[in-house]
């Protein structure tokens, strides 16, 4: 059971999770001068000031106070604040690399595969009133792991939170390096479409992303505010790579499983329209996702032979095993 109760392998997890969070907005500040992203500096320093507020409260609570529950919830929610702030800012530096755009080779592929972008954006036209709930679940992915990080964490399982966050973080790496080298605009601008080509949806991000990625793509002077960046990422699909890893966690527990099952499916079928995402960008995110998750629970899961290891133990406890006996 994941039940992140003991205070050493939460110790670890944590540390290990907050390498990771830290280790790559470093690297992406570093990258930062070399760039002609300039980042405006308030919206950048309050979530990473408040999650790092948060992780000190996780300890607090964790070392001082004996309350694993609340030190989790602490620590994950402050990991879920600092580690979107990194590969943000990841995602739109690595389109000032420049790579060719792909979006013709990605459209080939789907067809090649025998799926028509057009021919479901028709379908699901004609049926629309399965827009609004795709929509819908779409847009949760932000409130949906603040909200399934909180309840893993006061349900006792606490390591599946870390697994979760950890497996964003190797996922968001992953879907950000190949963005850099692989970009493309989105589908709906590929194909020249128009809201009169679908008068009865109302996609929720196909294009607003474009103004952002263009820019950035021709290496013009932008500036990287918090509080006005989308999701660029085309290919591959890091909603879709989400939806997977929140499905995965909210799986060890009986209660959130349904729920979460339901909400997250939606999420990955609305991705296509909703994102402007070829279908290859989804299946690529979903393939990115399985394997962080497996990845990250390796990493964060003792080992059967690790589990039954013996530990070191401080000098307090050899004193008190000396007197027991005595």
């Amino acid at each position: 059971m994941l039940d992140g109760t003991d205070e050493l392998e939460t110790g670890r997890a944590s540390r290990l999770v907050w390498g990771a969070i830290l280790g790559l907005l470093a690297i992406c500040l570093l990258a930062v001068p070399f760039t002609q992203v300039t980042i405006e500096p308030l919206p950048f320093m309050a979530p990473l000031a408040i999650g790092l507020a948060l992780a000190g409260a996780g300890r607090y609570y964790g070392t001082r106070r004996s309350e694993p529950k609340i030190a989790c919830a602490f620590d994950c929610v402050g990991q879920s604040l600092v580690f979107p702030l990194a590969t943000a800012l990841a995602s739109y530096l690595v389109v000032t690399m420049g790579f060719p755009m792909q979006d013709s080779a990605f459209h080939q592929l789907d067809l090649a595969l025998g799926l028509d972008w057009l021919a479901w954006l028709a379908w699901l036209d004609r049926h629309a009133w399965l827009a609004p709930p795709l929509t819908f679940a779409y847009k949760t992915y932000m409130h949906q792991g603040l909200v399934l990080t909180l309840l893993l964490c006061f349900c006792g399982r606490g390591i599946a939170a870390r697994i979760m966050i950890l497996a964003m973080i190797i996922s968001g790496i992953a879907t950000v390096a190949l963005s850099g080298l692989l970009p493309a605009v989105s589908i709906f601008e590929y194909l020249k479409l128009t809201p009169a080509d679908y008068p009865n949806l109302r996609p929720a991000a196909g294009l607003v992303h474009l103004p952002d990625v263009l820019a950035l793509h021709s290496r013009e002077a932008f500036v990287f505010d918090t509080t006005r960046t989308h999701g660029i990422i085309t290919f591959p699909s890091y909603h879709a790579a989400l939806g997977l890893i929140m499905l995965l966690a909210a799986w060890s527990h009986p209660l959130l499983r349904w729920p979460f099952f339901v909400l997250n499916v939606g999420m990955i079928v609305a991705t296509p329209i909703d994102g402007g995402h070829y279908f290859v960008d989804v299946f690529a995110g979903l393939a990115i996702a399985g394997v962080a998750h497996v990845v990250a629970r390796r990493m964060l899961v003792p080992r059967p032979a690790e589990a039954y290891a013996p530990r070191p133990i401080g000098q307090a406890q050899v004193f008190g095993k000396v007197f027991a006996k005595t």
